[in-house]
């Protein structure tokens, strides 16, 4: 054990010896240094810190222990002799050797500081304030309906979700709202990027959540209009621009209309006698109260969507893409759909 402790210190205290040498060549050969510096930042990889690029109009500095000045260096690439470098000690058993740290920051930044979670978070208050009345609109409903009103309405879809038996303004509400979440990936995921919060978690939980899981990240998104095709994600790109998918998904919420008996009840039936119904529905059910309200905010929120998807696609006209985005309202869920489908494709680049 003593001959192999001492070969690992013999061997540990020559390894500090050459970097102490190597360090004092440096020190007395300032020119070669700044050559050799040189030479890293163009060949070492530019994630390597202390090489990172930076805009033109930044200027990259290394505080000087001798003078008290920052020296400047060309190139955006931090140069100088050693003897301006903060200094650092290294150890190495008993033996101690003096080397150079060279640090660049970006005037007016601290390197180690970055943007806390919260401290450039923006609050929507349209969607914050829609997402607030459904939780509690919702809440109160439940607290206030007949025991297992709403789980007999439920099992009714359960047995048959295209014929569960209750009015058919509301089995239709109700499955559309599953299709929802298809066309506001379509209108959500072009500007995903840079957002507070990854989109694709809500929109799939909005497929069983609605608004309720959505809410949130409509809540903390920011409207992202410069956009081109460069900027999108291989899924985004491929599948959600794609026309085909688009029609596809339009006329999946056609079908919604014609499967739930909707639009044979509207020809055949009295149309009092529906509205009627499902009004009565909406006040005996927590469900049906709950899914109403939450297709009335999708449908809104997805008009919003709209206007700002329009403003990517060349249509600078902030009245006309509030126009394009309010004509969607008129058939909930179809317009949404009809959009992705006819909307003009993005920019190359």
């Amino acid at each position: 054990e003593k001959i192999k402790m001492s070969v690992v210190n013999r061997n540990a205290h020559q390894q500090a010896m050459k970097r102490r040498k190597m360090l004092n060549f440096l020190n007395r050969n300032p020119l070669f240094s700044s050559f050799l510096l040189l030479g890293a930042a163009v060949f070492v990889p530019n994630h390597v810190d202390g090489f990172v690029p930076v805009p033109d109009n930044h200027r990259i500095v290394v505080p000087a222990t001798s003078a008290g000045k920052e020296d400047l260096f060309v190139n955006n690439i931090a140069i100088a002799a050693p003897s301006s470098f903060h200094t650092t000690h290294f150890y190495s058993g008993n033996k101690q050797s003096t080397g150079v740290i060279a640090r660049g920051k970006i005037n007016g930044e601290s390197e180690s500081e970055k943007p806390g979670f919260f401290e450039d978070l923006a609050i929507s208050p349209p969607y914050a304030i829609a997402y607030v009345l459904f939780l509690g609109y919702a809440f109160m409903r439940t607290m206030g309906e007949a025991e297992g009103a709403s789980m007999e309405v439920l099992q009714g879809f359960f047995n048959d979700p295209l014929n569960p038996g209750c009015n058919e303004i509301f089995t239709t509400i109700f499955n559309l709202l599953g299709l929802f979440f298809v066309p506001m990936a379509c209108l959500l995921m072009p500007g995903a990027k840079g957002q507070k919060f990854p989109a694709t978690p809500f929109l799939v939980g909005a497929a069983l959540g609605g608004y309720g899981v959505l809410g949130p990240y409509a809540i903390t998104r920011k409207p992202m209009t410069d956009i081109t095709k460069a900027d999108l994600g291989w899924f985004t790109a491929n599948v959600l621009e794609n026309k085909v998918f688009n029609y596809f998904i339009a006329a999946a919420f056609f079908s919604a209309y014609i499967t739930s008996g909707l639009l044979d009840a509207l020809l055949t039936k009295d149309v009092h006698e529906i509205i009627s119904g499902y009004l009565d529905l909406v006040s005996s059910t927590a469900i049906a109260s709950a899914s109403s309200m939450d297709f009335l905010i999708l449908t809104v929120a997805g008009a919003s969507f709209v206007s700002e998807d329009v403003k990517r696609r060349n249509v600078d006209d902030e009245k006309t893409a509030n126009l394009i985005g309010a004509t969607t309202m008129l058939l909930p869920g179809i317009g949404l759909a009809l959009y992705c489908a006819l909307r003009p494709n993005l920019n190359e680049q």
